[in-house]
């Protein structure tokens, strides 16, 4: 006589059924820890950016504050007499006039160059003050810095206005020796890392000569 099977009775899994459905349970978690750490780094990135971009515009900002306010000191070089400004296609140095915050206000000699960094060159700004004894911008070494921006592949400055004796205002990668202030500055910059925001070109209007010329 053949024995009935129960069919209440519940079979449990066979070794290979356990297997197999804990491979899968393992390519359901490996799966869903990669979109997470894509994810994770995604918003890194974003994060990043956003920093970068944040430090671009605080520089721009802080070089259209400094360089809008150059002064068209006179300094004597013998009979001649010349602007307080020197700039070339790497750097720039001019004199200004500070307010008291956050540092001790009145005149100083301002240079933005680049400068060696832990991240390669980053762009600094400069300052000493002055009460006009000194006629030159040698103040590399000055303590009082800013760095505006790390990580900087290659950058180029001009300047346009009229020079001493030219016939109309042009664009030019030096301004030295002249009379008068010139109308704009520009910066073009360019970052060495090709992943982070554009710099777009900087144009700073000077807000005073005495002379327009």
């Amino acid at each position: 006589m053949t024995a009935m099977k129960n069919p209440s009775v519940e079979h449990g899994m066979t070794l290979t059924e356990l297997i197999v459905a804990l491979a899968l349970l393992a390519l359901i978690v490996g799966a869903l820890a990669s979109a997470l750490g894509v994810g994770v780094r995604a918003s890194a990135a974003v994060e990043e950016r956003a920093q970068q971009g944040d430090a671009l515009r605080t520089a721009q900002t802080t070089l259209r504050r400094y360089i809008a306010q150059a002064r068209p000191a006179r300094w004597r070089a013998g009979a001649r007499e010349r602007i307080g400004f020197e700039g070339d296609a790497g750097a720039v140095g001019f004199t200004a006039i500070m307010p008291p915050y956050p540092g001790s206000g009145g005149l100083y000699l301002v240079r933005v160059a680049l400068e060696e960094s832990g991240n390669g060159r980053a762009l600094v700004l400069r300052r000493v003050a002055t009460a006009g004894e000194r006629q030159d911008f040698d103040i590399a070494g000055a303590p009082d810095a800013t760095l505006l921006i790390d990580g900087v592949a290659a950058l180029r400055w001009s300047y346009f206005g009229q020079e001493d004796g030219a016939q109309k205002p042009s664009w030019r990668t030096d301004w030295r020796g002249q009379r008068h202030l010139p109308r704009l500055v520009r910066l073009d910059l360019q970052m060495r890392d090709p992943a982070a925001p554009a710099w777009p070109p900087l144009v700073i209007a000077l807000s005073l000569d005495e002379d327009p010329r």
